[in-house]
């Protein structure tokens, strides 16, 4: 009796244990079905937080997305562009990294993993990671670069680094280059993670430092060693191009699926020096300057590339004009209109390479003989052109083998597809959203893609801003400025791309 007693009470304790673990485990499916709970980590300042994830949940059933209270978003962006503009990150020195750790104060505020580098003291990186369900394994990188070029106040209706809002407008040296862009990417992923908006992919937010020169300290720093952080990636949206109102009102969307690349060099020249009043027949100086008179008139050769015929015969199309953009190969073969088409400096730059004088250095007082001058020279090579010929051409010019010649920037250039998947996503965001047409492009520039093209990744530039030519010409120059309401639009957009491109 004693023993039967004692078996009905041990099966009773397993059943009720039994029953404890199936409904643990019952909760914890709940949760991790949970929008909040799939979409996010947990918020652990570590760059393990914002690797790919070895293992993806799967909800099979979540609660519809709230709706996205714009307003509320409106506000907080345009404060977050106006902070994030105050804090100088003029390059050089960059000192990128107190912007870096404000942006991770944002997602974490939000229960999104981040984490920031520190390449080189005061340089920062930073990275977050809204993570998807379902059965896409490759991410979007979306990237933004956090320093910015000099600004003169002098020259400014208001102070560069106060991030003013006057006129509808936010202003500020970054405001377009390339801070409001990234704040557009993060308000992005911040408004989908609190609508409970579930994606198929992760969304990877990168911001670096020192892309104004050249990326070293920045982008490259971070695919040359934290590449396990983005090796889930397949894909990239980047400063480069955005969206453009044509003369009849219409939009289009431009997409920079390929640029020209930097081939930035030193000429340096040695003379004998001396004092002013007694020079001799030739110097430093004047050897440079009669090398940088021959790079002035040669003439590199003019090639059109795919991307660049196939960008002007759009734009004549939507333009309906002139008719020359239809086969500009063609019409770039009688010379009239193409000294017509080479006088506009944008153009000029499209079909060759250019080689523009920039830094020239020799004497620091006017009666001294420098023993030595130098001169940094930008070029930049169309896609194709080979950079060690494009040498030995500029060293056959100058013609003078007593000019030293270094290479101070180059990589080669890569394209991206102009048929992708995210392509086909951001086609259907301009079809539905304005009614307007995706025209590939080159840039005359260059930016960071380049380093993750060199890693397979389809990368584009591409941030769903409306800009004003007058806003445009901020960029690199004076009362850089944009728009509250473009602002707002661009993270709308930028939400609708996000959800087509990792839709379920």
């Amino acid at each position: 009796m004693i023993f039967a007693r004692l078996n009905r009470l041990r099966r009773t304790i397993c059943s009720f244990a039994i029953a404890s673990i199936a409904i643990l485990l019952c909760a914890t499916i709940a949760v991790a079905a949970s929008p909040t709970a799939t979409v996010t980590t947990a918020p652990t300042p570590d760059a393990a937080s914002v690797a790919p994830s070895s293992q993806r949940s799967i909800a099979a059933v979540a609660p519809p997305p709230k709706p996205i209270d714009w307003d509320k978003v409106t506000r907080e962006a345009t404060d977050l562009l106006s902070q994030y503009i105050q804090i100088n990150t003029t390059n050089p020195p960059g000192n990128e990294i107190a912007t870096a750790r404000m942006l991770k104060e944002k997602f974490l505020a939000d229960g999104i993993a981040a984490t920031t580098w520190e390449p080189e003291p005061g340089r920062g990186v930073v990275a977050a990671r809204l993570r998807g369900i379902g059965k896409h394994t490759k991410s979007l990188i979306l990237l933004s670069h956090m320093d910015v070029v000099p600004a003169n106040p002098k020259e400014w209706e208001v102070p560069p680094f106060s991030g003013q809002i006057k006129d509808g407008k936010i202003w500020g040296r970054g405001a377009i280059d390339d801070k409001g862009p990234g704040v557009v990417e993060l308000m992005a992923m911040l408004a989908i993670k609190r609508a409970g908006i579930l994606l198929d992919r992760d969304i990877l937010f990168v911001a670096t430092g020192d892309e104004e020169e050249g990326g070293k300290n920045g982008a490259q720093w971070f695919v040359d060693h934290q590449e396990d952080i983005f090796s889930d990636a397949d894909s990239l949206l980047n400063e480069g191009g955005g969206i453009r109102a044509q003369p009849d009102g219409r939009k289009t969307y431009m997409v920079s699926v390929s640029e020209k690349t930097p081939m930035w060099l030193k000429l340096t020249a040695q003379g004998t020096p001396g004092h002013a009043s007694d020079p001799p027949a030739e110097t430093a100086v004047t050897k440079l300057v009669r090398a940088l008179q021959k790079l002035d008139d040669y003439k590199t050769p003019i090639r059109v590339i795919g991307p660049v015929d196939d960008y002007y015969r759009a734009l004549g199309e939507i333009n309906r004009g002139p008719k020359q953009f239809l086969n500009l190969n063609a019409a770039l073969k009688d010379p009239a209109y193409l000294k017509q088409f080479l006088a506009e400096p944008n153009q000029n730059a499209h079909v060759r390479d250019t080689i523009t004088p920039t830094v020239l250095s020799a004497s620091n007082k006017t009666n001294v003989i420098s023993e030595t001058a130098y001169a940094e020279v930008d070029c930049r090579l169309l896609p194709g052109s080979d950079p060690q010929n494009f040498l030995k051409d500029i060293k056959t010019v100058i013609s003078d083998d007593s000019i030293k010649v270094d290479v101070i920037l180059n990589f080669p250039p890569i394209s991206s597809p102009t048929r992708s998947p995210l392509m086909t996503a951001i086609n259907t965001l301009a079809a539905r959203r304005d009614k307007a047409r995706v025209v590939p492009m080159m840039i005359i520039g260059f930016t960071d893609s380049h380093y993750f093209r060199q890693k397979k990744i389809a990368a584009y530039g591409f941030i769903p801003i409306e800009i004003t030519t007058a806003e445009a010409h901020g960029v690199h120059g004076v009362n850089e400025r944009i728009g509250v309401k473009e602002l707002t639009e661009g993270i709308q957009r930028m939400v609708e791309l996000l959800k087509l491109f990792g839709r379920r």
